[in-house]
């Protein structure tokens, strides 16, 4: 029979071991929670550290950390959500991050002035170098998988959606591992093109990289005139290769019904995040009621405006990210009302249970959602 001395000591030992044990597990997932708070920020304050104009109606903003040496890695592809607060109001929009994936020092994003932009209109005519944001991501699969894409790539871009493309054409890494890279690149007008000598000296110093460029409105030596249609992507022989699209929707539906005709599996199709203004909205005022836990919050909207944007200026706390009816974090139920909505931004079983995605969705009376506890 054990000695009660005995039994205690191996008591003692036991309790020691487990202590010890508990210190070093706690430890270890400190280090990983940190290294994780550094690669996935929950948030990050930047000041814009310069400023440089592509064309007449976009304009590239560089951003360095304030309280860290580096920015997040990310991927090429990816974007981050830029918190812009303009008279009291916080407005959150995604940008593509358009620098090399390789120097973390600093982000470039790019802006397009849009026509009756809030935040667009507020960067072009109000920032200046020093002024200061909260950035969220990076975010986004808009990105080359190694496991899932060929090794041949084509990259086809319209107006801005050149800029998700440009850390591509800086990312190393991925010009070892791919054969080959084409982009097309459309615009209407010459002086249209954004990062055009960029791309040239990025070219000129990669075989594997070809570019055309080609305008819809201007027939000019040394470019393809037209739209991008089938005769022009005949010549790319795109069967057993990566097709990444960037650009306004009318070149998706287009560009998607040429891909059928040709066969093309969907599997190496891919399309960025990208959203329009629907044609024929009307401007009348309405009434929009939230829901959000205990709380309905009651604001005017717009026919005119997303739901989102009306909660942003009645300066309701949203939860969104991509602001395209991707990422789903704005995801709410309609309750009430008439909206106008991007369908093909929702999955089947969302319309059934009447869910919307309010950075997408435009009113056509009062409205009445639900936004889910998150």
């Amino acid at each position: 029979m054990p000695k009660l001395g005995n039994l205690l000591n191996l008591r003692e030992r036991r309790e020691r071991f487990i202590l010890n044990g508990q210190a070093k597990t706690i430890l270890e997932e400190e280090k990983i929670t940190a290294l994780s708070n550094i690669i996935h920020p929950k948030g990050m304050r930047v000041k814009v550290k310069k400023i440089v104009n592509e064309t007449a109606e976009v304009k590239s903003f560089y951003l360095e950390p304030v309280n860290s040496s580096l920015m997040p890695p990310f991927l090429a592809g990816q974007f981050i959500t830029l918190c812009v607060t303009i008279d009291g109001r916080t407005y959150k929009r995604p940008y593509s991050i358009t620098s090399k994936v390789n120097d973390l020092t600093e982000y470039r994003i790019t802006i397009k002035k849009q026509d009756n932009g809030v935040v667009s209109s507020y960067m072009f005519r109000e920032v200046n170098e020093g002024d200061l944001f909260n950035i969220l991501g990076p975010f986004g699969h808009f990105t080359y998988e190694k496991w899932r894409d060929q090794e041949d790539v084509v990259l086809i871009a319209g107006g801005s959606g050149i800029t998700p493309f440009m850390a591509y054409l800086q990312d190393e890494d991925f010009l070892k591992h791919i054969h080959s890279l084409t982009l097309l690149v459309a615009a209407r007008f010459d002086q249209d093109i954004i990062f055009k000598k960029e791309i040239d000296d990025i070219k000129a110093k990669n075989s594997k990289i070809s570019v055309t460029y080609i305008l819809s409105e201007q027939k000019r030596e040394g470019y393809e005139y037209g739209l991008i249609d089938e005769e022009k992507l005949l010549k790319l022989h795109l069967e057993n290769k990566s097709i990444f699209v960037s650009g306004p929707l009318k070149m998706y539906f287009s560009l998607n019904e040429i891909f059928k005709k040709l066969d093309l599996p969907n599997r190496f199709i891919r399309h960025d995040l990208y959203r329009e203004r629907p044609d024929n909205l009307g401007s009348l005022e309405h009434t929009l009621t939230i829901i959000m836990e205990d709380k309905v919050i009651k604001v005017p909207c717009f026919e005119n405006e997303t739901l989102i944007t009306s909660m942003e200026k009645g300066r309701v706390k949203t939860m969104v990210h991509c602001t395209v009816g991707s990422c789903g974090f704005c995801l709410s139920k309609l309750i009430s009302g008439e909206v106008k909505t991007e369908v093909s931004a929702l999955k089947k079983k969302d319309l059934e249970h009447k869910y919307i995605h309010p950075c997408v969705t435009y009113p056509l009376s009062d409205v009445t959602i639900e936004i889910p506890i998150k």
